[in-house]
């Protein structure tokens, strides 16, 4: 018997009682392996997406996937794995709702089925909290009673209220004002992002808190404005949401206690503004917010421009407010070249407005462009042509900055518009590259282009069955299929090409003879120089895998958010 087959003495293995004797190097790899992102099961979904925009609330046992109970009984065994899993385990916790059903469906309040903020957040203090911390340090104290100084401290803290309970490791919260103004918050030592989901606060916060980890902050600009506690944050955020109703502001005030906030230098990468109205965008307190955090935010590299869409009612009369004296299109440019990723609606586009030089102005360009990103978000395509005003405005911000990919959001207003939209968008690249008699104002800059179509009558008809379906099904698999409802959810019954890119790269190549049009279209000749007219192709897609722009929908889902639980809804449902 040679060596290789000799037989293994298991007298002589090392023995192990317990998990954790393992060395740390095999328990890190059984860890990752557990909490290694899953990709989410296909249930009701016609497609599986890999991944969840950020910043969005995804129920704890959705995100973990399958694994999800196995990973619950492991922490279970000993404190060593409870602190190492539970920050997988309790990522996330909203005391606003259950799941995102009430958001996608635009539901009014009175008619909210998953929104019951005050039951959610009476049962979580009782029964999670409360109880357990009471009973923990009832537990302790009896077990310490040899020890006079524990009887009547305040200050006494268990062991399962300094290191295990679950507040400790929860990153992701979704509040409301009432819960900031009471003593809760404080359980909440570690958070590094909070959504407060309330209409805005015009009393100042009474509660005096801290939190020195957080990163990201979406709230309502008048509760900001009321908080000192998050004002002396904000400077620390890497990303803010901002839900900017100025019909909800004294016009004495405005932001500048915000704007204030900004004049030193900030940590803040990406700004998410969510507007009452488009036409805002050219208030001046507007302009000075985007204009202070460019400057001094050294590492501003996102920012989102987005409008709400739902009725509301403001409190407030916006005649008092200051319009920026001027073109804001000089700002924002400025602004803008300094980004990686710009994303505005095509409503708010439409009000910026250049010097006429910015328009014929040359732009240096080169074969080594920066990767930049912009998106356009438009509800409704009307026609297989952009807007003459709108492709000069978006031409100008395009060319100056020098993005290479070009996302469009858009709207389905008819029957096959995703033709409508390649066309659409074809041809404004070519615009771009070719447009222009002056060879110093075309622009080859474009790498690629992609589509995604967010709206559909029918699309959006055929996801409300399905959710309105479940919801009177008593069975759990329809009740469990509404935690997985999301913004960004499709169908199997949905089009191919719903919440799902299409996407094409960009080459140039030279020719001549191509023809020229005016800024509305109109043929005027043939050009005798050589022109770069571009060719695309399309980029293969993975067979069962839903690609979304995670960047747009990540800001889609705080304007649904704030849509639903932080504007002043009409009190009669008549009028719209």
């Amino acid at each position: 018997m040679n060596e290789e087959t000799l037989p293994v003495n298991e007298s002589s293995l090392p023995r192990i009682s317990s998990l954790t004797e393992l060395p740390d190097e095999i328990l890190n790899k059984i860890i990752d392996y557990l909490c290694t992102d899953q990709v989410t099961p296909r249930s009701n979904n016609s497609k599986s997406l890999i991944g969840f925009p950020k910043y969005t609330y995804i129920l704890n046992h959705i995100r973990i996937g399958s694994l999800y109970h196995d990973i619950l009984a492991l922490s279970s065994t000993c404190t060593y794995f409870r602190k190492r899993l539970a920050p997988i385990l309790f990522q996330s916790l909203s005391l606003v709702r259950t799941n995102q059903v009430d958001a996608v469906l635009e539901s009014p309040k009175s008619q909210q089925l998953f929104s019951d903020t005050k039951t959610i957040q009476q049962h979580f203090m009782k029964e999670l909290i409360v109880n357990n911390i009471e009973q923990c340090e009832r537990a302790a104290t009896t077990w310490t009673s040899f020890q006079t100084n524990t009887f009547d401290d305040k200050m006494f803290k268990s062991r399962y209220g300094k290191y295990l309970m679950m507040t400790r490791f929860v990153n992701y919260l979704e509040c409301d004002n009432s819960f900031l103004n009471g003593e809760g918050i404080r359980l909440f030592s570690n958070l590094t992002a909070l959504k407060v989901l309330d209409i805005g606060e015009g009393a100042v916060f009474m509660s005096n808190f801290e939190l020195a980890n957080l990163r990201y902050l979406a709230i309502n600009a008048q509760t900001l404005i009321y908080s000192p506690q998050f004002l002396r944050i904000v400077p620390k955020l890497n990303r803010l949401d901002l839900f900017l109703d100025y019909g909800n502001l004294p016009s004495l005030v405005g932001i500048r206690p915000l704007i204030q906030q900004f004049r030193t230098f900030s940590q803040l990468t990406e700004l998410v503004l969510l507007l009452n109205n488009p036409f805002t965008i050219a208030y001046l307190d507007t302009i000075k917010l985007l204009e202070t955090i460019s400057k001094n935010a050294s590492n501003f590299a996102k920012l989102t421009i987005r409008y709400i869409r739902r009725n509301n009612e403001s409190t407030v009369d916006q005649s008092g407010w200051e319009l920026y004296q001027g073109r804001i299109g000089g700002k924002l440019l400025k602004i803008f070249k300094n980004l990686t990723d710009l994303i505005i609606d095509i409503s708010i586009l439409d009000l910026i407005k250049f010097d006429p030089e910015t328009y014929s102005s040359p732009v240096l360009y080169t074969d080594h462009l920066m990767e930049k990103r912009i998106t356009l978000v438009d509800e409704v395509v009307v026609g297989p042509n952009i807007d003459s005003t709108t492709r000069e405005i978006a031409g100008v911000i395009i060319r100056h900055c020098q993005f290479t990919h070009l996302f469009f959001q858009y709207g389905e207003s008819i029957e096959e518009s995703h033709l409508h939209v390649l066309k659409l968008l074809t041809d404004f690249v070519g615009w771009l590259s070719n447009g222009h008699l002056d060879q110093s104002r075309n622009y080859l800059g474009i790498r690629q282009i992609s589509l995604e179509k967010c709206w559909s009558m029918t699309d959006d008809s055929l996801l409300r069955d399905m959710i309105g379906s479940s919801i009177k099904s008593k069975s759990e698999s329809d009740l469990s299929a509404l935690q997985k409802v999301y913004p960004w959810t499709t169908t199997i019954n949905n089009s191919p090409r719903y919440k799902d890119i299409d996407s094409y790269n960009i080459n140039y190549v030279e020719e001549a003879g191509l023809s020229i049009t005016d800024s509305r279209g109109y043929f005027i000749g043939v050009s005798d120089q050589d022109a770069d007219r571009p060719q695309f192709t399309t980029v293969d897609k993975k067979s069962g895998i839903q690609t979304i722009n995670m960047e747009f929908w990540s800001g889609e889902s705080s304007l649904l958010d704030f849509e639903q639980y932080s504007i002043r809804q009409r009190r009669s449902l008549l009028w719209g």
